[in-house]
């Protein structure tokens, strides 16, 4: 009879190292961003086109680092399949508001019927 233990041991690293690391994809980029009272909790059923810009204007579409003069493409290249839904735009707290207008602009020129803001809810 072979012996499974082996066998066994790699599986439960394989599952210690995946439920570490889970939590970890799933927040996808870091932002700080700006807080509010009234904070509604996206779904995770919902697989939006997230647009992330941290405080030094580095920007990421689903993860993937985008530069400001492929921005529109690379937008509008990761929101085929997802018409209809509304981008979600996480940005950083001190970002200008013309930024934040600028990013809006540009997701309203891709086709998307509306945009998500991102805040951290007030302690």
């Amino acid at each position: 009879m072979p012996d499974i233990t082996p066998i066994v041991n790699v599986a439960l690293v394989l599952l210690i190292v995946f439920m570490v690391v889970t939590p970890m994809i799933r927040e996808g980029i870091e932002v700080e961003t700006p807080e509010a009272e009234v904070v509604e909790q996206l779904s995770e059923a919902e697989q939006n086109v997230v647009l992330a810009v941290q405080a030094d204007g580095t920007m990421y579409v689903n993860l993937k680092p985008v530069k400001s003069h492929t921005l529109e493409s690379e937008l509008a290249l990761a929101y085929r399949g997802h018409e209809g839904k509304p981008v979600v735009i996480k940005g950083a707290q001190n970002l200008p508001y013309k930024d934040i207008l600028t990013l809006m602009d540009i997701c309203k020129g891709i086709g998307a019927p509306a945009v998500d803001l991102v805040a951290r809810k007030l302690k």
